[in-house]
């Protein structure tokens, strides 16, 4: 197996008869799911409603775990049932291991030495971002902490055994608490961070995307469709999943047209290797005249045209097959636009111009004067969040606007007397 660029511990998907999809990590002797894992996710972290994509997300994390004891020649189910668990120089090393892009991480495990471990390579590789490191160390954490659990359960006959296995538990639990608490998470940076558009940028979009625009890079069967989907994008601030999960009977286009964002965790309509889900809570949204309008062109001129389309109930179709857009597509409009049209930022995505609906909403209402806690509150809404904590990673663009513009009158409205002035 080649080891050298891709992890060698997949996470592969199944779905059940109700139509729910579940992730599972597999190992790449046997090709079978490994078994503490898929115990945890099921048992868990399944049963605390967890999203299938958040659950892959976790599992791919975990993944790091296996990664390591493979380049270390360590048996992770054999180390928790016995209650060895990892020492204090092997936490060290795990969190080191977490700060590994997956291909330098694949590239430690030697088949002939799987204990002989190039210093350099530990010193030369590049290193992932405090916050992908501390969600790695999370996932590890929480599998040992239930797994470990789970062991120590069956050993409550023996009290000395059940007191050894416990202390030894909760020492390796520290140590990775220790290791995960102790990163810093560089998102309060004011440089460097993934925020919304200039106005510039988003007027130059605007235009481009036009179907009639002489430099609209697509073919002309996709214009119209991928014209409406970056409008959707930038007028509603929907994410990617969302978009790519929305069915045709959730469009209502009366005189006051809207579109409505549903959780569908089951559905069993979903087909696509990677599901369309919403990781925010449903919501009703308005839609504006011209928005209304397209959305009712393309369903009953465009969509309704192609071949396939009308076997499932989903909105954004392919143009060749009808069947339901998968999010890569999604993700390919956009690589087109950054890289074909001249103007065009390298950033351009679906979730940046979710950061520049969240600018544009600052701007209305700041010209509206909206109280602080009314725009706090309506944004809540109309992004879906459960918390407001989550507007501040979408905010960086405005509250440096705003911060300074505020620092900006400070210092006009400072005197400064120079040296040997007096006053009059």
């Amino acid at each position: 197996m080649d080891f050298s660029a891709v992890n060698p511990f997949s996470v592969t998907w199944g779905k059940f008869a109700n139509g729910e999809r579940m992730p599972f990590l597999v190992s790449p002797e046997t090709g079978m799911p490994l078994e503490e894992p898929t115990y945890w996710i099921t048992a868990d972290r399944r049963a605390m409603g967890m999203q299938p994509n958040t659950l892959s997300n976790e599992l791919r994390a975990l993944s790091y775990l296996y990664l390591w004891a493979a380049a270390r020649g360590v048996n992770v189910s054999l180390r928790l049932s016995e209650g060895v668990f990892f020492s204090l120089s092997e936490v060290l090393d795990i969190a080191n291991f977490c700060g590994l892009y997956v291909a330098d991480a694949a590239k430690q495990i030697a088949p002939t030495s799987p204990k002989v471990v190039s210093l350099n390579s530990r010193r030369t590789s590049k290193r992932v971002q405090a916050g992908e490191k501390q969600n790695r160390l999370t996932a590890i954490r929480r599998f040992i902490e239930f797994t470990s659990a789970d062991f120590l359960s069956r050993l409550s006959p023996w009290p000395h055994r059940w007191s050894y296995y416990s202390a030894v538990r909760n020492e390796c639990l520290k140590a990775l608490d220790g290791q995960r608490k102790g990163l810093v998470r560089r998102n309060n940076d004011d440089v460097g961070q993934r925020e919304g558009l200039s106005e510039d940028a988003i007027k130059r979009l605007r235009d481009v995307i036009q179907p009639d625009h002489p430099e609209n890079p697509f073919n002309k069967e996709v214009r119209f469709r991928n014209y409406l989907i970056v409008l959707l994008f930038l007028n509603l601030g929907v994410r990617r999943g969302e978009l790519g999960g929305l069915m045709v009977a959730d469009c209502s286009l009366g005189s006051k047209g809207t579109l409505t964002i549903h959780r569908r965790p089951d559905n069993p309509h979903e087909t696509r290797s990677m599901p369309a889900a919403t990781k925010t809570a449903a919501r009703l949204l308005p839609l504006g005249g011209r928005l209304t309008e397209l959305l009712h062109e393309w369903i009953t001129q465009y969509r309704a045209k192609i071949p396939g389309a009308r076997f499932h109930p989903y909105l954004i179709v392919s143009s060749e097959t009808g069947k339901p857009m998968s999010l890569s597509n999604f993700n390919k409009i956009f690589e087109r636009l950054r890289n074909v049209v001249p103007g065009l930022p390298k950033e351009l995505s679906p979730h940046v111009l979710r950061h520049s609906w969240n600018d544009w909403f600052s701007e209305e209402s700041d010209k509206k004067g909206f109280a602080e806690e009314d725009e706090i509150k309506w944004r809540k809404r109309l992004m879906g969040w459960r918390s407001e904590d989550s507007a501040a990673h979408y905010l960086r663009r405005s509250v440096r606007r705003r911060s300074n513009e505020v620092l900006e009158t400070m210092q006009n409205e400072l005197t400064i007397k120079m040296p040997g002035s007096t006053d009059e």
